[in-house]
């Protein structure tokens, strides 16, 4: 068998064994995050959030026709498998072609089959292992170019820089670092004018699946993120105009934790031994004169890139905008694996494949979406509690996304008016109701505030009533969500904040009749999502407005620890205000409190309640209600069966 044919099938034979894996654990339902939204496109053929993604849509639409097994969440989760396990097999065809063994080959692609947050986004529905694939091809053929000098090369690696584009706008950033890459490489092609109007026409031909966004969007189709019909409108959505302003760099100097945390997750994602065989594979392969450049210049786009439009989450908690980093960090590895095992012994010669197996063994419990049922139960949960016909306003990606997939791709609840306000700039009709004949619902609580109306937590949401009216008893609902308590199931940081939000409204909705039941929910909210700066923050706001200083200091310094600068919300209001402001509220009763008659602390045990009530009823007696309500609920918290006694 020729070599580049045994290479072709050692690759094939590589990526069935990662699809496999891949496979074995993807996601059945929908997952958190975009991946409600991204399926609901595939399926409607509509378009998703910016940059519209419209490979993905038209290639995922295709493979759901193809494989017609389960739903079609679950396709687009073998789609992303396929697609990873595609990039990994190129991987190592594009190391075997490159003269590297069949060890130093297995190396390189499994280490980044099984790196942490490629491995998460290869069993769920995003775009990051299509993107992967991308890159991937476009390694391949630069390489090749690099080896055999034929332009044609070049061209197809544009092309496919192009292409990828259309899926993922980073490999437009890509794109600047071939060229880059080329010159350096072969500086003569600064005077081959005719090559670079190839190449450069080569990366508009790959942009054309673009063209689908505003042929499509005349069609109104359910899902219209932005509306991309216009010029305009078209350049806003595809360069992610609306997206840029929630970058958290705000100066040069916060470029070093960007970089620390960059070079820290390297670590985490190829294991330090898998880091320190691509730092040698990129000595080496620089002394050797390979295409070493490439893949270095690939990441240092990277790191630049999320710096200057990254978010806080997108930089620091989450790491899969960084996955063509440890892509090409898993190609240098190859190199630095190739010299290793031309020092080892022949017996010793095939222990670099431990390190991806390492990875292997250690990550399967936390990649395991076989399970997962989160995000589907908690929708549908929310969508249970909906009466017939009512409107639904529906914000935070988090949860839109998930109500946009099972509502429109589903059909759940066909009968509820689902309002996607979360969506763009979505041009939405005036909104006219009754609130007494024609409910209406908020997954979250609205920044506006209508004379005459109240907004109440009822559930799993908040409705918009008439003031003065009773409040509706609370629908029966389960205490947990599917597969919360189950240690199989694995919660990143947006399914910690699902089940967080899911308790926080439990315990709002029970806040009024319930302090006690209200604040065991708080307290698992918190527990759930210990990183969600929002979620505190908000938690702070509630116990200040219960009188519970105390509490809400400690939320408002949790708040403050995770996210220093000002929260994701239009306010852009920062936790450190808070802290400053319950601080001197806390200062000046403290001050009062010291006047009280009785004992100047609680005493212990069942009189503890008793001392409460009777400092709450002295702070009313001095104009100060809202500390006489933390006192109160301090004696309700704390006394066994002093609820009527301690009655709101």
């Amino acid at each position: 068998m020729r070599p580049s044919r045994l290479h072709l099938v050692e690759a094939v034979l590589l990526g069935a064994g990662v699809f496999a894996v891949h496979a074995a654990g993807a996601c059945r339902t929908i997952y958190v995050g975009d991946s409600g939204e991204l399926v609901a496109a595939v399926h409607l053929l509509g378009i998703p959030h910016p940059s519209g993604y419209p490979l993905y849509v038209l290639l995922g639409k295709l493979w759901t026709l193809l494989l017609p097994v389960g739903s079609v969440a679950f396709r687009m989760s073998l789609f992303s498998a396929a697609a990873g396990a595609a990039a990994c097999a190129v991987l190592h065809w594009t190391a075997r072609q490159a003269g590297r063994g069949r060890v130093a080959a297995a190396t390189s692609a499994l280490l980044l089959a099984f790196a942490p947050s490629f491995w998460a986004e290869a069993n769920v529905q995003r775009v990051y292992t299509l993107n992967a694939l991308c890159l991937a091809l476009v390694t391949a053929a630069t390489f090749e170019w690099h080896r055999t000098r034929r332009g044609s090369l070049l061209v197809l690696a544009f092309f496919l820089c192009g292409l990828g584009a259309a899926n993922h706008t980073f490999m437009a950033v890509a794109a600047v670092a071939l060229a880059a890459f080329a010159v350096f490489d072969d500086r003569a092609l600064l005077r081959e004018w005719r090559l670079a109007i190839r190449a450069a026409g080569a990366f508009a031909l790959g942009l054309l699946p673009y063209a689908y966004l505003p042929l499509r969007s005349r069609m109104d189709p359910p899902l219209d993120w932005g509306d991309p019909e216009t010029l305009d409108r078209f350049l806003a959505v595809v360069t992610r105009r609306d997206f840029w302003g929630r970058a958290w760099i705000e100066s040069p100097r916060d470029l070093l934790p960007i970089a620390a945390d960059y070079a820290l997750s390297l670590g985490a994602e190829l294991l330090w031994v898998g880091t320190a065989l691509a730092v040698v594979g990129a000595v080496v392969g620089w002394k050797r004169r390979g295409p070493v450049l490439f893949p270095l210049l690939v990441m240092a786009a990277n790191v630049a890139a999320m710096a200057l439009h990254g978010s806080r989450t997108d930089i620091f908690t989450w790491h899969r905008y960084y996955i063509p980093s440890y892509l090409m960090a898993a190609v240098l590895a190859g190199w630095g694996t190739e010299a290793l095992v031309a020092r080892l012994p022949r017996v010793a010669r095939a222990a670099p494949v431990l390190v991806p197996l390492a990875l292997l063994l250690s990550g399967w419990r936390e990649n395991d979406r076989s399970r997962y049922r989160i995000a589907d139960d908690f929708s549908r949960a929310l969508l249970a509690t909906i009466p017939p016909g009512a409107h639904l306003i529906a914000d935070d990606d988090n949860i839109l996304f998930v109500l946009i997939y099972l509502h429109l791709a589903e059909g759940v609840r066909p009968d509820v008016d689902l309002i996607l306000q979360g969506v763009g700039e979505a041009h939405l009709p005036p909104l006219r109701f009754d609130p007494d004949h024609d409910p209406l619902f908020l997954t979250h609580h609205p920044n506006w505030s209508v004379a005459g109306l109240d907004i109440v937590p009822v559930g799993l949401a908040f409705r918009a009533m008439r003031a003065g009216s009773p409040v509706p008893a609370p629908p029966a609902l389960r205490r947990t969500l599917a597969g919360e308590d189950d240690p199989r199931v694995p919660r990143d940081y947006l399914t910690q904040n699902l089940i967080g939000h899911f308790h926080y409204m439990l315990g709002s909705t029970a806040e009024a009749r319930d302090w006690p039941e209200a604040e065991r929910e708080f307290s698992r909210a918190a527990a759930a999502s210990p990183e969600n700066d929002v979620l505190f923050y908000n938690l702070g706001l509630i116990y200040r407005r219960e009188g519970l200083l105390d509490e809400s200091l400690a939320f408002f310094q949790r708040s403050q620890a995770i996210n220093p600068r000002h929260i994701a919300s239009l306010s852009r209001s920062r936790a450190s205000d808070r802290v400053a402001e319950v601080e001197a509220e806390r200062d000046r009763l403290a001050a009062i409190e010291k006047t009280f008659p009785g004992p100047s602390a609680p005493p212990s045990g069942p009189e503890a309640a008793r001392w409460h009530l009777q400092m709450a009823a002295w702070l009313e007696g001095r104009g100060e209600a809202l500390a006489a309500s933390g006192h109160r609920l301090r004696a309700l918290t704390l006394s066994a069966g002093g609820r009527e006694a301690a009655s709101r």
